[in-house]
């Protein structure tokens, strides 16, 4: 049966996307640095020049196990999934015992297998594949997206099988923006997500976020990941690049501890970036809740219920329900647009969305259930 879509404004495209707060783990920190390749910066061999690490935190009351999660690396403003690798304890020296587990109120840090730094070294709980691996167990596309550099985005991900790489996965978290790489303000290539903060200065006191060459950490009042992807930080062909309005500002909710420049263009001391913060963060101030086992398992069953077809699509896609009651569809767009359809709750039923208006690229269904709660994004692929 055919629905009425209709356009929603960009200010409202985070309204109700998130769920409880303190429920779900996030990224923590993150580490991009700044070292050369075949320089001694205090490890026990040269660096290779990946002395990269990410950071993820549970805000729970609960032990939560890491067997559903992993990591994704969209690089270079890709839309498709570059690496992509499973959570599991490497480090057992780290570990409780027998489990692949994260403990409530702590972190766990994923370090790139190339990393040489004490600082990086000491506090890995996991360390990831080769760059190129496709076989190995833990990876799922190719290899490590340990080896992010400052314009890709990075996807923290829940698969609601239970198990990572099997069936569909959630994002519960990101760094950046799928689907856009951002530039240098001399246009090259090779750009970071930036920004700066009020919380942090302004004029010429302010700090300058940045994801390239800087270990930077989530503000103490974050306490869940973005799970919708949001505008592109840059309007688009604008040379040199102008921030869009409402666009992804990365300091809304990072704040820098370290960097290896001394103020945007400034001189580099990448021996100078510290990541001693690593493996804690203390100073979260959000609440702490209950993890949804519960949820995570209606949620299992409620997204094997939806599919969504043909993948990619062009003109139209259909949303098919079975066996789950559905309140709303909405198809969300990275500069915020919105296409909804409303589901009439009765458990069968087809929604055949109108795309045909979509520039080709990365697109988030996000499925509503009749009670208001229950949530699911399904990637949706316009050509």
């Amino acid at each position: 049966m055919k629905k009425h879509y209709y356009m929603l404004s960009a200010a409202l495209l985070f309204a109700g996307a998130a769920n409880a707060q303190g429920t779900e783990l996030f990224f923590s920190e993150y580490a991009e640095g700044a070292h050369m390749t075949g320089t001694s910066y205090g490890g026990a061999t040269v660096s290779s020049g990946n002395e990269r690490a990410i950071e993820i935190y549970n805000p729970t009351n609960d032990v939560v196990d890491l067997s559903p999660y992993s990591i994704r690396r969209y690089s270079n403003g890709s839309t498709s999934v570059f690496q992509e690798e499973k959570l599991f304890r490497s480090n057992v020296a780290h570990a409780p015992v027998g489990t692949n587990s994260l403990n409530p109120r702590t972190t766990f840090v994923v370090a790139c297998g190339q990393a040489t730094l004490p600082e990086i070294v000491s506090k890995a709980n996991q360390f990831s594949a080769a760059y190129e691996e496709p076989t190995l167990a833990s990876v799922i596309v190719f290899g490590s997206p340990i080896y992010f550099s400052g314009d890709d985005a990075m996807a923290l991900v829940r698969y609601t099988s239970g198990t990572a790489g099997v069936g569909p996965g959630v994002i519960v978290d990101q760094i950046g923006v799928i689907g856009e790489r951002p530039l240098l303000q001399n246009c090259n290539t090779g750009g970071n997500w930036s920004g700066t903060n009020p919380l942090d200065g302004t004029g010429t006191n302010a700090v300058f976020v940045s994801s390239a060459n800087q270990t930077i950490i989530r503000r103490a009042t974050i306490s869940a990941g973005i799970r919708t992807n949001p505008n592109p930080q840059n309007v688009a062909a604008s040379c040199p690049p102008t921030r869009e309005t409402g666009g992804y500002n990365i300091a809304d909710e990072w704040f820098t501890y370290s960097t290896a420049f001394n103020g945007p263009g400034g001189s580099q001391n990448a021996g100078g970036q510290l990541y001693d913060q690593l493996g804690q963060h203390l100073d979260y101030a959000g609440p702490f809740g209950a993890y949804q086992t519960v949820l995570s398992s209606k949620l299992a069953k409620f997204n094997a219920n939806i599919s969504i077809y043909p993948n990619p699509a062009h003109g139209t896609a259909t949303v098919e329900i079975k066996d789950a009651k559905v309140g709303s569809v909405v198809v969300i767009n990275n500069l915020g647009q919105r296409i909804s359809a409303q589901g009439k709750g009765q458990g069968q039923e087809k929604l055949t969305l109108d795309i045909s208006g979509l520039k080709a690229g990365l697109y988030f269904v996000q499925v509503i259930g009749t009670d208001g709660q229950t949530k699911v994004y399904k990637e949706l692929v316009v050509e």
